[in-house]
């Protein structure tokens, strides 16, 4: 099935841009929706292995939003996720996004990090959301990790994740 733009002229993808516009609300701090409207109470995440929870921790909404918020308080109030590529509906299924990150570290994760606070960092990455009864029921993240933990000059234990 081909990806569809979102768009006004088309109703049926109405719902994959308010679903993103919700979820980088989220991820900048800006949201000012319920939670409970756009993420399904139990929902599966799947996450890079480097610099990330483990999946299995994050099964709820609640869960996933201490989360984001948790990635947030490590960056200074203007950090902000914006989409480069999409938002696409694919179906009435999956609403998938190329994002660029930019923000100012102001300490805590990643732990070694040897960076000075203040120091800024840009990455991306590629979310894809799939939705059920219209609310996000399971989520993977692909992103450039490796990237941050280099310009944090951050290490990576062996087999580690933090």
């Amino acid at each position: 099935m081909r990806p569809t733009p979102a768009s006004a002229e088309n109703p049926t993808t109405d719902v994959g841009q308010a679903i993103w516009e919700f979820w980088t609300g989220l991820w900048n701090g800006t949201g000012g929706s319920d939670p409970a409207e756009f993420i399904a109470d139990d929902v599966t995440v799947h996450l890079p292995v480097y610099g990330m929870p483990p999946s299995e921790s994050l099964t709820t909404r609640d869960d996933v939003t201490r989360w984001i918020e948790g990635f947030r308080s490590c960056y200074r109030p203007g950090a902000r996720f914006a989409a480069e590529l999409g938002p696409w509906l694919v179906g009435d299924e999956f609403v998938v996004a190329r994002w660029h990150f930019t923000g100012t570290w102001q300490g805590g994760v990643p732990g070694t990090a040897t960076a000075a606070p203040g120091t800024d960092v840009s990455i991306h990455g590629v979310d894809i959301l799939r939705l059920e009864n219209g609310r996000i029921a399971e989520y993977w993240l692909s992103d450039d990790q490796l990237d941050l933990y280099g310009q944090l000059a951050a290490t990576i234990p062996a087999g580690a994740r933090s």
